[in-house]
């Protein structure tokens, strides 16, 4: 496909799919089955010979009517392959490579576009705006979401570029279901996560007769935190979803004096408006049982500060006054009344109509002004540490916005009556954690789940800058948040297309990359012919020209875990991808061995280690680069040293060192 993606040969993703090595498009779609190379996003120097570029009109694609995510440039490409069989009868009748390419679409594709660009949640997932929450049905382009800047980890305000949604069907799903969470998406779906490494300080370590010994207990601690994108199928236990951020758009300057903002908490939480028997408002009152003498001195203190002092009455009510806002204390019984009179009022219900105090209110707010609006409102409503109860939904949902804001998580849910309380409230619970662990969770507690179910409705996604939203299911409130083909006849299939990202890559990785795919599969077809090599090349040379790719040429378990672009795809990258033909160049000098063995027990620690961690990476290992060399370092020497014949010792010396650089890759 060419575009974002780009095919060449078969395109597959056994991981994702069971059976086809998923290539997803950027751009365009283009398909040919042999010897072509899919490119969503490639360029050719027009001095070379390159690829016929098949357009997706011509390969008879369906045009996709959602728009992909667009991309400027990236570090470079990541090869791809189909997987499963590919008949090597592609070599010899073009017209296979077609089919290929189009059954490719049709696995992945259905009336709106490519699935696999759709990291989507269920019709019951809404997300949050400037104007409140919104279902995907009441959501438009151009409304205002909180998201999250992954980067910085602050949550900021941005427009939603686009709405996609894809019609009702079956489809497999993952379900995070329990007490604090509950999501329901795709496998794909992609959630910003901080991955959390921690290390217990012990080593395993053998008696004189080879058993192992017991380590005992040692407290955990903190050795690495990162920020990065995963997805509904591969989070990991220490993968953190941020379920609140502090917003990077709060105001600096305050518009309102603090008196105004305490007496806006007292007013929506223990007010009253009084009104004529026309329903006019003629003023409003707060009360306060004289038993709370702390509550009684600051709401009178808040009123003196605004309007002056205690007035003996008020001059006449309704709309006709002499326009001096005015408030004056009673005693009634067990209570203290606060009455304002319209004036006074008027300033209270202009920004919370109803005793509900208003979102364009609550965004005026500075950090300090939410935290004293929450904690005057809590102590107002006395429902409990960190909770607030409300018969009106709308005043539940504008407190929680408040606690959003300040960048405190909070829940909502229907709390049925209890108690004295006979009827349905809705209870806003501010949340003390900062992130939710699904993997953690479903470890420790029985009552999480995470599972697979069928799913018949809609599926959909808003798309923002950070590509993230601040998204809420069942109360529960969390952040959440693309590739061409070759084929053997040095034909390119264009996919998404140039500028758009692909989905190809793997969770978090496609910004980095844009995708190829070589029509060879893990059975049949294994092994991409001259002409599936010259394509996939010509689709790097075009996307570096036209589509800003930067150098590098990588396969996709470069980042991955997967068996993706296969072994004699992957050998030719890790060759540095040379033209059929061409002249080898000469290898790279290799850092120089740092003269210390890298060896565990004890764990070793330096930037030597890390050098040597990121070139087995590269070389396909399933290793963290964190400069300590521990017991998976050593696992993966030992394999390292025992296929390249050397001493299995799991350490690394001089021999093994420059074996990492040197020795081919398997």
């Amino acid at each position: 496909m060419f575009g974002a993606e780009t095919v060449i040969g078969p395109v597959c993703d056994k991981d994702a799919t069971g059976g086809i090595c998923e290539t997803r498009p950027a751009s365009r779609d283009t398909t040919d089955n042999v010897g072509r190379a899919y490119t969503e996003q490639f360029a050719f120097p027009l001095e070379t010979p390159v690829a016929d570029i098949v357009k997706r009109r011509e390969w008879g694609a369906r045009a996709p009517r959602g728009s992909y995510s667009r991309i400027s440039s990236t570090r470079g490409v990541k090869v791809h392959y189909t997987g499963g069989r590919v008949d090597p009868g592609i070599v010899d009748d073009h017209a296979k490579c077609v089919a290929l390419v189009r059954s490719i679409q049709n696995q992945h594709m259905d009336g709106n576009g490519w699935l696999d660009i759709g990291y989507c949640v269920d019709e019951k997932t809404e997300i949050l705006t400037r104007e409140g929450w919104k279902t995907y049905r009441d959501l438009r382009v151009g409304d205002v979401a909180l998201t999250l800047n992954h980067e910085t980890g602050m949550s900021e305000w941005q427009p939603v570029l686009e709405i996609c949604v894809f019609p009702a069907m079956e489809r497999d799903m993952i379900r995070m279901e329990g007490s604090c969470h509950s999501s329901l998406t795709t496998p794909n779906h992609r959630w910003p996560v901080e991955r959390y490494r921690r290390r217990t300080g012990t080593a395993r370590r053998k008696d004189a007769d080879g058993k192992w010994l017991p380590i005992g207990r040692a407290p955990r601690s903190l050795t690495s935190r990162e920020r990065l994108w995963v997805t509904s199928e591969t989070i990991g236990y220490w993968d953190r979803i941020p379920i609140v951020a502090p917003c990077a758009d709060l105001p600096t300057e305050p518009k309102w004096s603090d008196a105004f903002v305490e007496v806006m908490a007292w007013f929506w939480t223990e007010g009253h408006i009084k009104r004529t028997r026309g329903g006019e408002p003629t003023g409003v009152a707060v009360y306060q049982s004289l038993k709370n003498s702390a509550n009684v001195a600051s709401i009178r203190a808040a009123l003196n500060e605004l309007f002056g002092p205690s007035a003996e009455g008020f001059p006449r009510a309704g709309r006709r006054t002499d326009g001096v806002p005015r408030w004056r204390e009673t005693v009634n019984r067990h209570l203290v009344e606060f009455h304002l009179s319209s004036d006074a009022g008027r300033h209270l219900l202009e920004w919370a109509p109803g005793r509900v105090p208003s979102f364009e209110f609550l965004l005026t707010l500075t950090k300090a002004q939410l935290s004293l609006f929450i904690e005057i409102s809590l102590l107002a409503d006395n429902a409990g540490e960190g909770k607030l109860a409300q018969k009106n939904r709308a005043a539940a949902e504008a407190f929680m916005f408040a606690v959003l804001l300040s960048g405190r998580a909070a829940s909502l849910r229907r709390r049925p009556p209890i108690g004295n309380c006979k009827s349905d409230m809705w209870l806003v619970t501010i949340r003390k954690q900062q992130n939710f662990a699904p993997r953690g969770s479903r470890k420790k507690d029985s009552r999480f789940e995470v599972s697979r179910q069928k799913y018949h409705g809609e599926v959909w996604c808003p798309r923002t800058d950070n590509q993230s939203w601040l998204a809420r299911r069942d109360g529960s409130v969390y952040f959440t948040g693309n590739t061409m083909i070759a084929c053997p006849h040095r034909k390119v299939f264009e996919g998404r297309g140039l500028h758009h990202l692909p989905a190809a890559n793997g969770p978090g990785l496609n910004s980095g990359h844009y995708a190829v795919l070589g029509l060879v599969g893990s059975t049949g077809l294994t092994k991409p012919t001259d002409g599936i090599l010259h394509a996939v090349l010509d689709a790097v040379e075009y996307l570096r020209a036209e589509g800003g790719a930067g150098r590098e040429i990588k396969g996709h378990r470069d980042g991955y875990a997967t068996d993706c672009p296969g072994e004699p795809l992957y050998a030719w990258v890790k060759r540095g991808a040379p033209r059929p033909g061409a002249t080898p160049a000469p290898p790279e000098p290799h850092p120089v061995f740092p003269g210390r063995v890298l060896k565990y027990p004890p764990v070793m620690e330096g930037e030597d280690v890390r050098v040597w961690q990121r070139q087995m990476r590269e070389r396909g290992w399933d290793l963290d680069a964190d400069g300590l060399y521990g017991e998976e370092s050593q696992r993966v020497c030992r394999k390292f040293q025992d296929e390249k014949g050397l001493p299995a010792t799991g350490a690394v010396d001089r021999a093994t060192w420059n074996a990492a650089w040197e020795e081919p890759v398997t």
